[in-house]
């Protein structure tokens, strides 16, 4: 019941119902005339009644025609109009009111027109706004997330890290640009025209490898990859980028469609070449794309001449930066000098190599810490065991090394021996046996065992090795 007097309610307030209700009123006049209600003893009541009625009739129904087709000519375009504009409200703003008029109706139904393609020009401007501002904010996440894998490489050129690990990181890395397929680095061969494949990643690296590719000869100003090398500049291969026999040859060469190729240069000359591609049709690099991969690069550049300086540092270097010992570079080129002043004065010059035993067992024991400073006290038990013309270096991670000159073998076996006990002594008080370290050592002499440094070196490793194969350990031999 609320349902209907509710919709009885709201069709009462519609037009079509109110134009029934004004034609109906204007039929009352008459027929209130013609019952005398109205203007009573007028001359129609003289007339005859028959004619007074037809009349009447006649009358009201012309009048009444006339009434509602005027007022249907003014209210239809209302209705009209108030069904297309709740259309268009609805959201269907392709739609158009077609109404032809010169009155005020016409003017109201150019004016919704002229609104709703106003409404759809709005429209299709957000939604162009809305697909670029999507693009951008694509773009600025594939920018973001290259950017920390920068930030990524950048830390571990920093914290010095393995060359191998940087130049593997920074090639996956650079294959998120485009979300690529296969990424790749050539490194130049010394002074050779031969580029060494050091880094191979993606889904095709698979195909890549089969086919046992180590080195690619690169001839600079030669094919793509030789411009590459003699021009020092990036080199897009996409749909937007005329095909040739050379851009054949390279697609053949990696399997792929499109490539990005850029050099890596250091050193004042091209040193390397890194790239990335895919095999999707029509594709066309987007701007910006050739920024970061020369970032990439650059990092690439970066790490390599990093790891040249450490490289260069670490042979200027003397000393060992845990126990303050020399290091086994200087120890090496002293125990030649030594050797030659030896040699030339005819004096004897003995060398001794020291290894710690179960070193291995004693770091995973105890951890490195406490290990660090065990090394630390054999360190100094060394430096007492000396003379001021000696030298005393850490040889490897658990292997000491002295330079005695002016002493021959026995002198030399008797000095070690010294050392070796002492070290003994001062690990005997721990109590756990992990924590009981000794040494065994084996002593060289020139001219003896030989008549280089590398010769007394090697010769008192070939001795530790047969202590180690008798299982003979707190030992010195000879």
């Amino acid at each position: 019941m609320k349902q209907s007097s509710h919709r009885l309610s709201m069709s009462s307030r519609r037009l079509r119902p109110k134009l029934y209700v004004a034609v109906s009123l204007m039929s009352i006049i008459p027929i209130l005339i013609c019952l005398n209600f109205i203007f009573p003893n007028s001359w129609l009541a003289s007339i005859n009644l028959k004619v007074n009625v037809a009349l009447v009739i006649v009358s009201t129904l012309v009048l009444a025609s006339a009434g509602y087709r005027t007022i249907k000519e003014m209210i239809d375009p209302v209705i009209k109009i108030s069904y297309e504009a709740r259309q268009i409200a609805d959201g269907d703003f392709e739609r158009e009111i077609q109404l032809k008029r010169e009155d005020e109706i016409g003017e109201l139904s150019a004016s919704l027109n002229q609104m709703a393609h106003r409404i759809r020009e709005n429209m299709e401007e957000l939604r162009d706004y809305g697909e670029k501002t999507r693009e951008i904010n694509l773009e600025i996440n594939k920018r973001v997330v290259v950017l920390s894998s920068m930030l990524q490489i950048s830390n571990l050129i920093t914290q010095n890290a393995d060359l191998h690990q940087i130049l593997e990181i920074s090639v996956s890395k650079a294959m998120q640009i485009e979300e690529s397929t296969l990424g790749f680095l050539l490194l130049a061969e010394g002074q050779s025209e031969n580029f060494a494949l050091k880094s191979v990643h993606g889904p095709r690296s698979v195909e890549f490898a089969n086919r046992g590719i180590t080195s690619i000869p690169v001839k600079p100003g030669e094919g793509l990859l030789g411009k590459v090398v003699s021009s020092n500049q990036l080199l897009i291969l996409d749909a937007s980028q005329p095909p040739s026999k050379s851009t054949e040859e390279l697609q053949k060469l990696f399997f792929l469609t499109n490539m990005m190729l850029v050099p890596v240069y250091g050193k004042g000359k091209v040193i390397g070449i890194m790239g990335i591609g895919n095999n999707r049709k029509g594709f066309k690099y987007s701007n910006g794309d050739d920024e970061l991969m020369s970032l990439f690069a650059k990092q690439i550049a970066i790490a390599i001449e990093s790891d040249s300086l450490i490289r260069d540092v670490a042979k200027l270097q003397i000393r060992d930066t845990l126990t303050g010992l020399f290091n086994e570079s200087f120890i090496r080129t002293r125990l030649d000098e030594e050797i030659k002043r030896a040699i030339r004065f005819q004096r004897p010059c003995a060398f001794v190599i020291l290894v710690v035993d179960n070193f291995k067992e004693h770091l995973a024991a105890n951890g490195t810490i406490a290990s660090e400073s065990s090394l630390k006290r054999i360190a100094t038990v060394l430096l007492d065991g000396i003379s001021d013309i000696d030298r005393a270096a850490r040889f490897k991670d658990d292997q000491f090394a002295l330079i005695l000159p002016e002493k021959n073998k026995r002198q030399c076996l008797e000095r070690a021996e010294e050392i070796r006990k002492k070290i003994e002594f001062i690990f005997s008080e721990e109590k756990d046996s992990p924590y009981r370290l000794s040494v065994t050592g084996a002593v060289t002499e020139n001219p003896i065992d030989g008549v280089t440094a590398s010769d007394l070196i090697v010769k008192a490793e070939e001795l530790l090795k047969k202590a180690k194969a008798r299982a003979a350990k707190n030992t010195i031999i000879c």
